[in-house]
């Protein structure tokens, strides 16, 4: 099965370490490249935007993607948006990692910064 997985996460590095074994699956590992020198990663990265949702699901197609996982950054967005699109046009399957919320824990120390 060929999956993208929409990275940037430090859960999509875990992911995309646990798959990369697993010979059932093709995996491409996507970053917006934010990062000047990302790590390494154990399965083919690609680097950059794709050109909104007509130019996801064109590559999607292209590369004969057959599910994708959302493991962006909590606050990505615009590529979640537009993968939600892509997929739902072509009828991939989408699976979205969710961060539990932040809970306030013993002996955190929060500053209030005013804005300008």
């Amino acid at each position: 099965m060929r999956i993208l997985i929409l990275g940037g996460s430090t859960e999509s590095a875990e992911l995309a370490r646990l798959i990369a074994a697993d010979q059932r699956f093709e995996t491409t590992l996507s970053l917006a490249g934010r990062t000047s020198n990302p790590k390494r990663q154990p399965v083919p990265t690609r680097t950059g935007g794709f050109g909104g949702v007509d130019g996801l699901a064109a590559w999607l197609q292209r590369e004969s993607i057959e599910a994708v996982v959302d493991a962006t950054h909590p606050y990505a967005d615009q590529i979640s948006s537009n993968a939600v699109k892509a997929c739902g046009r072509l009828a991939i399957p989408l699976a979205t990692i969710l961060r539990p919320a932040w809970r306030a824990e013993p002996g955190d120390r929060w500053l209030m910064v005013a804005s300008a």
